[in-house]
């Protein structure tokens, strides 16, 4: 069995799902039907958005001790969506666009008041060589019941505003399809030109798959209301 050759199978079958959790910010478009144009066969789907999501997720690699909290404001986020797929073009795109983003619109129907907190973290080393990684942010949204203020959070400074917040890091554990070697077997081959060639053309790869618990390539970091601070 080729080790290089499972490597890249492996490589391409490796489909972690890391805890990357995003807030949808997107200005509203036109909601109206075109009228007087003939169609092409569209299928719209709407949907329900959840946008205050007190997690996110960080590399692994990046140093819990450098996330910093930033600022407040309050912000609109999307809560109801109109998806449309293009279904003639989505044939059109099946080959060069797979996920079919390229072929479907999303409108913002409703939209809801947010508390926007954000942090700022030292971004991962570079090689050698090459210059100092700099400040990542991520944001994290809150209903503004939940961070209750005497007035605008926006006019609390920086110490009264990352007071009100409690913050945890964790790895969590996530599924990944990887190849069952014990159940797989390769053709021998070398690379040509760059590309895997079977040495026997009539040669067939027999790939089974398998599911494995590893740790995630992510890092999440929940964030908590402590307790209300007031202005002062």
């Amino acid at each position: 069995m080729n080790t290089t050759k499972i490597a890249l199978f492996a490589g391409a079958a490796a489909v972690i799902a890391g805890g990357l959790v995003v807030a949808i910010r997107m200005n509203p478009t036109s909601t109206k039907d075109a009228v007087g144009t003939i169609a092409a066969p569209v299928n719209a789907k709407l949907g329900e958005v959840n946008p205050f999501t007190h997690d996110a997720s960080i590399p692994v690699g990046i140093d819990p001790s450098t996330i910093r909290f930033e600022k407040l404001k309050t912000v609109e986020l999307a809560s109801k969506t109109k998806t449309t797929t293009d279904l003639q073009r989505c044939k059109e795109l099946q080959f060069r666009d797979p996920d079919g983003q390229g072929c479907q619109t999303t409108t913002v129907l409703e939209k809801v008041k947010a508390i926007e907190a954000t942090y700022s973290f030292d971004g991962l080393a570079m090689s050698s060589g090459e210059a100092s990684p700099g400040r990542e942010t991520f944001s994290v949204y809150f209903r503004p019941e939940e961070v209750a203020a005497d007035g605008p959070v926006e006019k609390l400074n920086r110490n009264q505003a990352a007071s009100m917040f409690q913050m945890t890091t964790y790895r969590p554990m996530v599924e990944r399809r990887v190849i069952d070697k014990e159940h797989s077997s390769f053709c021998e081959g070398n690379y040509v030109d760059g590309n895997w060639m079977h040495k026997d053309p009539n040669c067939q790869d027999q790939v089974k798959f398998t599911s494995q618990t590893v740790p995630s390539p992510y890092l999440t970091v929940q964030v908590d209301v402590r307790q209300p601070v007031g202005t002062r």
